[in-house]
């Protein structure tokens, strides 16, 4: 009965329409079908949230095979949703344009097995509608039989699934003349549409190239399950042309319509398409009769037996784990081996239980999540949700390991005198990870504007003593107002005497402007930049001398001044209709320089200068020498400050190797990912245009040889890391001598091989890891640092990963904590709202930031009765101008001296302006201070824990002036099967952060095997 392509389809009367979905929704269930299948072999993305929903009658459809065409024919009906997928070229441009039947609703059985069997469309019968020929195109609905809900009471029924209505007739219908005035038409209208496609005019040209041809391509997962419908004994992706024989009419429909959507179990639109239940816009209309011929498939990808693809992933950082995790989604299909120096993971951000010391927690760093993170919390939620932790259970789920922290303060030097400016920043709506919802930068404009609005308002009520107007010159309004006045409809003197009124005005304006910034024109952001300029000349001479002794003012004025600053910058620079990336060649403080920021309210203020120490932006780490690029900062503080979900920060409840790297361990471990520790990289080595060999040094023997090595530990019953390695699983002669050399295998300078050789007689072992042996593909997940020490063959044979090595800046940073026996209120800080507790920046360098972090005390494990009753930890960048080569071994130690002398100085001098009962300068009281030895005097602060992170993988990737345009996506490597991934590749954020560095991972894992199709934050717009 089986009917062979060609199929003939004739008589095709089709009504159809777009509904906007979620793209998020639509490239997850491209992820979770095509992109599955294709393993990398293949990526696709979906690239409209709009999908093409279509009812086509078929009057006449038979085969041209010849062994089929005496059978007969049939007639059906079909109604189809549509999803735009582009398969995209290794620039991450579309090459082919396909269109994925997501959904396909037939009545007829015979058309629903042919369609199944030979193409693998996921065909269901159904009852339709749509107007009978000559009719008015009112109505058109599908309905089916299915569940709705899922229960085991629930039989199954018909149920409705979706309609579309007319709803006003808005002219009259107009006709196209052949397929390709049908194309031009509806391609016009569709960039009318916002957002249709987030493309370029580039980008829509190639698109509308690619709609030209009269045919449509369709993709298709053909698979056929085994008995048990666990594993598919067939599988394969599909491309389907349809050819068009001959357009018969067409016409665009002179009707609005609405589409209502039903909840549905068996078929959730609202899911696999982001459609909204119930009713919404159903754009672009038309109706087309035209007889077409579906052509056999050909196999892109034959699954039908695959042996699992080999991966190296070198090193253990965020960036690394995170292409580890999203590779290891699709069981089966590769197999993944880490290799990792030392014993345990997390780059810069590993942290350690000490056992010697009440198993508390030693960080590199500070380390808190940001709420605008989307990529790294939705991972992390995913994570904790597989893990499926028992309830009570120490951090059982991803909220128990970040709690909310919205206060912040900020340190402010007012003529000498340290004083601390403390602020809560709003709730918003939702939770970090949450799907959709980014904002683009136009929509950041609207929100500063809003803030602008209401500081004005604030300032007003602040300061009523000096109220009195400024002069306006010659008794007349200075032309910026009046035009104001003029574009909003109101009146220059009502708008003169009231600055919260003219700002509330110019938010006003702005609010009337396209949604997307790139259509505004010129002259639109110019008017708006002298505006701003105008109120911010305005707001100086109206409330400059009454700021001496006034907090509240002083503050208002900084936060106006620097935002109206940015605003007119953004207007001024196209950064609103190009991207922030037009603004990389100039650094922040001269940007706002530029942009007449004042030197002592913008240039130099308190928000400014946290902004510099939070991604440690001093070359070589002199404060005295600030670098960061314009463009890179602002996309950043405005995600951080406008785009957050929930709370602007979350703190973990835990050290971060507790509460990222264990968890994402402990999952990686169940789904089979093999872990190599004390395996350090030591070369790659290229051959013909891919990495050929890795040389790697096994820095220990295992005292069990061909067992794993177990790294975590348990601390009051939650999977940690600890701060060195178990010695009682190393070869005993080997752990001897490491513990008496009291070695530290994670450093670049660590004399471990000497003293290998010299007790040993020879050098630890080499291992070679071969092409096509031990690997297929390799993810670098190693810090920009370490390129000249492991890649000088391919920093050679590959000029652009050259000048990434030499244009990329890394710095040191530093950090110290403290246990203290005093709480934060006997320390003298006393303002907790909510109970929450400080986060501090913009402090004395060269330790310019400080947390209260005494929400991880219940995770270590003191004594009873000697537990500390606060922790606090201080971080900044280290002045480091030049690294010695890796045999000078006394480097580190000399450069944890320079940290402990700047911490004594900084608690002997400093401290007093955080903590006022610590007293005067020279007179910190040390007794505060939890040692075990029982010290005297600054003594005991050899019982608390400080580090110089100095090594390549443990250093900060910088954005330094004109830093962005060397970095790499990740398969820019210059080398086929070397994939990069970290901070300091090019991920859309292009800075130094947990989210880059998952953005990073994620973008490595697409390059390899086309999922995650959609990682948010990529591009401006």
């Amino acid at each position: 009965m089986l009917m062979h392509a060609p199929m003939q389809l004739q008589q095709s009367d089709m009504y159809g329409f777009f509904v906007r979905g979620d793209l998020a929704k639509l490239q997850a269930t491209i992820d979770t079908t095509l992109n599955e299948v294709a393993a990398g072999r293949l990526t696709l993305k979906a690239l409209s949230p709009y999908v093409l929903l279509t009812f086509n009658r078929i009057g006449h459809a038979d085969s041209a095979d010849p062994a089929d065409r005496a059978k007969g024919w049939l007639s059906e009906g079909e109604v189809i949703t549509w999803i735009m997928v582009g398969a995209m070229d290794g620039a991450g441009k579309p090459a082919q344009l396909y269109w994925h039947p997501c959904h396909i609703f037939v009545d007829d059985a015979m058309a629903l097995v042919n369609g199944r069997e030979l193409f693998g469309y996921s065909k269901y019968l159904c009852d339709y509608a749509m107007p009978a020929a000559g009719a008015e195109p009112l109505r058109c609905a599908v309905a089916l039989r299915g569940f709705q809900p899922f229960a085991r009471e629930t039989k199954i029924a018909r149920h409705p699934l979706l309609e579309v209505n007319a709803t006003v007739k808005t002219g009259e219908h107009k006709p196209v003349h052949g397929f390709a005035d049908l194309i031009e038409q509806a391609f016009a209208l569709l960039q009318s549409v916002p957002d249709f496609l987030n493309m370029d005019g580039a980008g829509w040209a190639h698109i509308l190239s690619l709609l030209r041809r009269p045919r449509v391509d369709q993709i298709l997962l053909k698979q056929f399950p085994d008995s048990a419908g666990v594993k598919a004994v067939y599988q394969a992706l599909l491309a389907v042309p349809a050819d068009i024989e001959r357009l018969h009419s067409g016409r665009l429909l002179g009707y609005e319509y609405e589409c209502s959507v039903h909840a549905f179990a068996s078929f959730p639109l609202d899911q696999t398409l982001g459609l909204q239940l119930g009713p919404q816009s159903a754009v672009l209309p038309f109706h087309i009769q035209f007889d077409f011929t579906t052509m056999p498939g050909e196999e892109l990808v034959d699954n039908s037996a695959v042996a699992a693809e080999k991966i190296a992933i070198l090193g253990g950082g965020v960036g690394a784990m995170t292409a580890a995790y999203y590779l290891s989604q699709q069981p089966g299909r590769y197999a993944i081996t880490v290799y990792q120096s030392g014993w345990r993971l997390g780059g810069k951000g590993a942290s350690g239980r000490n056992a010697a010391a009440s198993q508390r927690i030693e960080e590199h760093g500070l380390h808190v999540w940001f709420g605008c993170y989307a990529n790294a919390f939705a991972m992390m939620r995913q994570v904790y949700a597989s893990l499926d932790r028992p309830a009570g259970a120490p951090l059982a789920t991803w909220r128990d390991a970040f709690k909310l922290q919205d206060y912040v303060a900020l340190a402010e030097d007012v003529q000498g005198q340290w004083r601390n400016w403390s602020m809560v920043f709003p709730a918003l709506p939702g939770e970090p990870g949450d799907a959709g919802g980014e904002l683009t930068p136009w929509q950041m404009a609207l929100a500063l504007f809003g803030w602008i609005a209401a500081w004005a308002g604030q300032i007003g009520r602040s300061a009523r003593q000096a109220e009195a107007m400024a002069p306006t010159p010659n008794g007349k309004w200075p032309g910026w107002l009046r035009r104001l006045a003029d574009a909003v409809a109101g009146e220059a003197g009502e708008l003169g005497l009231d600055v919260a009124l003219a700002a509330a005005a110019l938010a006003t304006l702005a609010g009337r402007l396209a949604p997307d910034s790139r259509l505004h024109g010129s002259a639109e952001h110019r008017m708006l930049a002298a505006t701003l300029a105008g109120i911010r000349t305005w707001l100086h001479a109206r409330y400059r001398a009454a700021l001496d002794g006034n907090d509240d003012l002083r503050r208002l004025l900084i936060c106006l001044d620097l935002g109206i600053t940015v605003l007119r910058g953004l207007f001024e620079d196209g950064v609103l209709r190009h991207g922030f990336d037009v603004i990389n060649d100039i650094d922040l403080r001269d940007w706002l320089r530029k942009h007449g920021g004042d030197e002592e309210w913008c240039v130099n203020s308190a928000p400014v200068r946290a902004c510099y120490d939070l991604v440690f932006a001093y070359e070589d780490g002199d404060t005295g020498r600030p670098n960061v690029e314009a463009g890179t900062l602002l996309r950043a503080m405005a995600r951080i400050c406008l785009g957050y979900r929930g709370g602007i920060m979350f703190k973990m409840q835990a050290g971060m190797g507790d509460c990222v790297f264990a968890p994402l361990y402990e999952l990686l471990r169940r789904r089979g990912v093999r872990f190599k520790f004390f395996h350090k990289v030591e070369e790659l080595l290229a051959l013909r245009g891919d990495i050929d060999s890795i040389r790697v040094t096994q820095q220990v023997a295992l005292a069990a040889p061909g067992q794993e090595y177990q790294p975590l530990v348990t601390v009051r019953g939650l999977a940690c890391w600890p701060g060195a390695p178990d010695l009682g699983q190393v070869e005993p002669a080997q752990a001897a001598l490491l513990r008496a050399g009291a070695v530290d295998l994670e450093s670049y300078w660590s004399d471990w091989p000497q003293m290998h050789e010299r007790h040993f007689g020879k050098p630890p072992p080499s291992v070679t890891l071969r092409r096509g042996v031990d690997f297929d593909k390799v993810v670098f997940g190693v810090p920009v640092g370490a390129l000249p020490a492991l890649c000088p063959q391919l920093l050679e044979l590959s000029p652009a990963l050259k000048a990434t090595s030499v244009k990329l800046r890394t710095v040191a940073t530093q950090a110290y904590q403290l246990w203290l026996n005093r709480d934060l209120a006997q320390l003298g800080w006393t303002w907790r709202p909510g109970g929450q507790q400080p986060l501090l920046s913009a402090f004395a360098p060269p330790f310019d930031t400080w947390a209260a972090m005494d929400q991880v005390l219940a995770r270590e494990d003191w004594p009873a009765g000697a537990a500390p009753k606060s922790v606090a930890y201080f971080c900044g960048a280290l002045a480091v101008a030049a690294y010695p080569p890796f045999n000078d071994g006394g480097f580190v130690a000399q450069c944890n001296e320079r940290v402990r002398q700047g911490a004594l100085k900084q608690l002997c001098g400093q401290i007093g302006a955080l903590w006022p009962a610590a007293g005067p300068a020279g007179a910190f009281p040390w007794q505060w201070l939890v040692d075990a030895h029982e010290g005297s005097g600054a003594a005991r602060f050899d019982g608390q824990y400080w580090r110089a992170n100095v090594d390549p993988a443990e250093r900060y990737v910088m954005s330094v002036v004109g830093s962005s345009r060397y970095r790499l996506a990740t398969q820019q490597s210059g080398f086929a099967n070397l994939y990069l991934t970290g901070d300091w590749i090019k991920t859309g954020l292009n800075a130094g952060c947990v989210e880059a560095a998952v953005m990073a991972g994620m973008q490595a894992a697409r390059a390899i095997c086309g999922s995650p199709g959609l990682v948010r934050g990529e591009t401006d717009f």
